[in-house]
């Protein structure tokens, strides 16, 4: 997630009902040198503000904070030398630690579970879209069979591994295996992680953040593979060129494609707000 610092005049500028999960790591400051933040609340699932709490310092001026921010993302790119967009003022007084400005593995793991079922739904009206816009005839034997693999991997890729993710994550709260278990199904990286960590707790707290991590990319990584090829497969089907196709079949179709669109966006997100996680797995003093 790219951290943006914003500047407001007050505290009340910001419009909670408006955010989204990407606006999660935005940093807002205020004309007093206030640091807000927002956070995601699983309890009455809503978002909320946060009062960050700054560290003082003579000598931080904004692109050192940027450096930071970038240097914990790993970001690729540097930071903008002119471009003064949602840039606040440099605030010499204040430095913002890592801790800070840094990464809620809780956080994530909450808002990408929750997505979890909307995406599973999403998936079937994709599939029930695409059936009733009728933009593939049965006749047509060649796309039909074409189109109902495709399908089978969006529900062996999509709606079972979103299944089986939360049961995952159901397993590792309540009643989780040995650590010797998860242990065996790490690889190198994270075998010699774990070996580092010399508590039984520290060690299970890492197995289950792997464990997360791991699942969702790889169920992100498919899921979007599987709808890449179903966007692919409709490309060059348009129910304008078809006959028999009504006024409800070509809308059919249409919500079906805007709901994959969407649907890639997100997981393209998701995707990289687990990069982060990548990083965060990689120090042993997170755990």
């Amino acid at each position: 997630m790219k951290t943006r610092f914003i500047k407001i005049n007050d505290v009340s500028e910001i419009e909670t009902s408006k955010a989204t999960v990407y606006d999660l790591n935005n940093r807002y400051i205020d004309g007093k040198g206030n640091m807000y933040g927002l956070r995601y609340n699983k309890d009455n699932k809503k978002i909320e503000i946060i009062k960050i709490i700054r560290t003082p310092a003579k000598t931080a001026p904004y692109y050192h904070q940027k450096l930071v921010l970038q240097k914990r993302l790993k970001a690729s790119e540097p930071a903008p030398e002119t471009d003064d967009t949602d840039r606040p003022e440099p605030m010499e007084d204040q430095l913002i630690r890592e801790e800070e400005i840094g990464f809620n593995p809780d956080t994530l793991v909450t808002t990408i579970l929750d997505q979890l079922k909307t995406h599973r739904d999403r998936l079937s009206g994709i599939v029930m879209n695409i059936r009733n816009s009728k933009i593939v005839p049965e006749s047509d034997r060649m796309d039909y069979t074409t189109m109902n693999q495709l399908f089978k991997n969006i529900d062996i890729d999509g709606v079972r591994r979103i299944d089986k993710v939360i049961d995952n994550h159901r397993e590792l709260v309540n009643y989780p295996r040995s650590l010797s278990y998860y242990q065996a199904k790490l690889d190198i990286a994270g075998r010699n992680m774990f070996d580092a960590l010399d508590s039984d707790a520290r060690k299970m707290k890492f197995i289950y953040y792997h464990e997360m991590y791991s699942s969702l990319k790889n169920l992100y990584r498919a899921m979007g593979k599987s709808l890449q090829d179903i966007d692919f497969f409709l490309s060059d089907k348009k129910p304008e060129n078809k006959k028999n196709i009504g006024y409800i079949e070509k809308q059919n179709y249409q919500d079906a494609v805007l709901s994959i669109t969407n649907t890639l966006r997100e997981i393209g997100g998701v995707l990289r707000d687990l990069k982060v996680m990548d990083v965060f797995l990689q120090n042993p003093d997170n755990f």
